[in-house]
């Protein structure tokens, strides 16, 4: 079962752009639980990669010059 989790090591900052629906079902999510939008939002993502076969991305180099990041 998914459940949400605290993060104390995000030191990554983003910007991303969300659905209004989605937003707004997060912060629901967010207020409810009593956690950040930013705890939310990991947990949900990290749930998401936990149920992925990541294999077929080993082998990418994020840092290639192509590659816009």
């Amino acid at each position: 079962m998914f459940e949400i989790s605290k993060y104390k090591k995000s030191n990554v900052k983003i910007s991303i752009r969300l659905p209004e629906k989605m937003n707004e079902t997060l912060k629901k999510i967010a207020k409810k639980e009593d956690m950040s939008f930013n705890n939310v939002i990991v947990s949900c993502i990290e749930n998401s990669l936990g149920q992925m076969n990541l294999e077929k991305y080993k082998d990418v180099d994020i840092y290639d010059e192509e590659l816009k990041v």
